[in-house]
């Protein structure tokens, strides 16, 4: 009797076991088809990377790199693989002036300004690996990209005038903040780092000297909670 009550125990607990290892297993592979993994408390997210300028095969050709193999963007939006074969288009208007990137599963988060005889403008997209599809379109106020910081399912972008947290999912903006700044002089925030987890904080540094131009977000709510301009 003793040994039966063993034998039910055993088989108990690799039951249990068994059920912990598919319930974490399939939480993964959901993350992994969305592409997208969820930020823990301590991530103080990384960088998107910046496009390189190259002049071959073409001026203004820009270097990205998708599976990290080399591909190289035409100024017209035109992405081409390592063997210069065309693979997809990015759909900007005009030519582009700046671009980030950062893929994440089968899909590639591009941020970009692009320019014309009027102005710049700047936009995000959401592109598919697998067919080039589009998936979303954001233009962002401003222009002059910093480089978006992407943490879990947001990228924090600042053009001049502007800050957001934009959602890498949807491409709609869970806070923003534009016209940005004092005397008329719009800000622009090169860098963007963590406070504290709950707390975002965009920089300006400024040209000549070790000071900088600060703001700091309340990143739950967007609520603007202190600022330190010098001028």
């Amino acid at each position: 009797m003793q040994y039966c009550k063993l034998i039910l125990l055993l088989l108990a607990t690799m039951a249990l076991t068994c059920c912990n290892l598919f319930y974490h297993k399939s939480d993964k592979m959901n993350s992994e088809l969305q592409g997208i993994i969820p930020f823990q408390e301590n991530d103080k997210g990384t960088y998107a990377m910046e496009a390189r300028y190259s002049n071959w095969p073409n001026p203004d050709t820009l270097i990205i790199y998708i599976d990290g193999n080399r591909h190289k963007v035409s100024a017209k939006g035109e992405i081409f693989d390592p063997e210069g074969h065309l693979r997809f288009s990015i759909g900007n208007e005009y030519p582009i002036e700046q671009l980030y990137f950062v893929q994440k599963g089968h899909d590639l988060f591009l941020f970009y300004t692009d320019v014309d005889v009027n102005g710049a403008g700047s936009f995000a997209k959401r592109m598919s690996l697998e067919n080039g599809k589009i998936l979303w379109e954001t233009e962002i106020e401003g222009f002059s990209f910093a480089k978006p910081l992407i943490r879990g399912q947001f990228a924090y972008i600042s053009t001049i005038g502007f800050i957001g947290k934009l959602k890498l999912k949807s491409g709609t903006f869970d806070w923003q903040a534009s016209g940005i700044g004092r005397n008329s002089r719009f800000k622009h925030f090169r860098d963007i780092d963590f406070a504290d987890y709950k707390q975002v904080r965009f920089v300006a540094p400024h040209p000549f000297s070790a000071q900088s131009d600060t703001i700091i977000i309340n990143d739950i709510t967007g609520e603007i909670l202190t600022t330190n301009f010098l001028r």
